[in-house]
C-alpha cells in the first residue's frame, strides 16, 4: 500500500456521494413540516437519478399512496394511463414535481419508484 489510509477513502467517498445530490438538505423545519401534514410513517426519500449514468440524483420526497390515490390511479389505468401516472405523481411527490413533469426520463423513472410504495402485503390461498 501507498500509505492511503482505508478509512479516508470510505470518507470521500460518502462525500463525493453527498455532492452529487442535486438536491437540497432537506431543514429540519421542513422535514417536522412534511411528519406533521403527512406522519413519518407515510414519507419516503426516493433516488432519481438526473442523468443515465445515474451520477447526480434528486432527492424526492414521496408518500405512500393511500385508498383514494389508488383508486383515483386504476379508474385511469387502462383508458389514460398517462393521465393515471400524473395522478399517482401529482398526489404523491412533494418536492421536485416540476422537474418530474419537466422531463420523459425523470417522469417515467419516479412512477415506477412510486408504484414500488404502493402497500401490497404478501398472501396466501388456501384450500377451503
Amino acid at each position: 500500500m501507498t500509505g492511503t489510509n482505508p478509512q479516508e477513502t470510505k470518507i470521500e467517498k460518502a462525500a463525493k456521494a453527498v455532492s452529487l445530490c442535486k438536491s437540497p438538505a432537506i431543514t429540519p423545519e421542513q422535514r417536522s413540516a412534511f411528519i406533521t401534514a403527512y406522519g413519518a410513517d407515510k414519507l419516503r426519500i426516493l433516488e432519481v437519478p438526473v442523468s443515465d449514468t445515474g451520477a447526480e440524483y434528486y432527492d424526492v420526497v414521496a408518500i405512500v399512496p393511500d385508498r383514494a390515490t389508488m383508486s383515483q390511479y386504476m379508474k385511469y389505468i387502462d383508458i389514460n394511463p398517462k393521465k393515471a401516472q400524473e395522478i399517482l405523481i401529482k398526489q404523491c411527490v412533494k418536492t421536485h414535481l416540476e422537474e418530474v413533469l419537466a422531463d420523459d426520463a425523470l417522469f417515467m423513472t419516479t412512477v415506477s419508484l412510486v408504484a414500488e410504495l404502493i402497500p401490497i402485503r404478501d398472501g396466501r390461498v388456501k384450500k377451503f
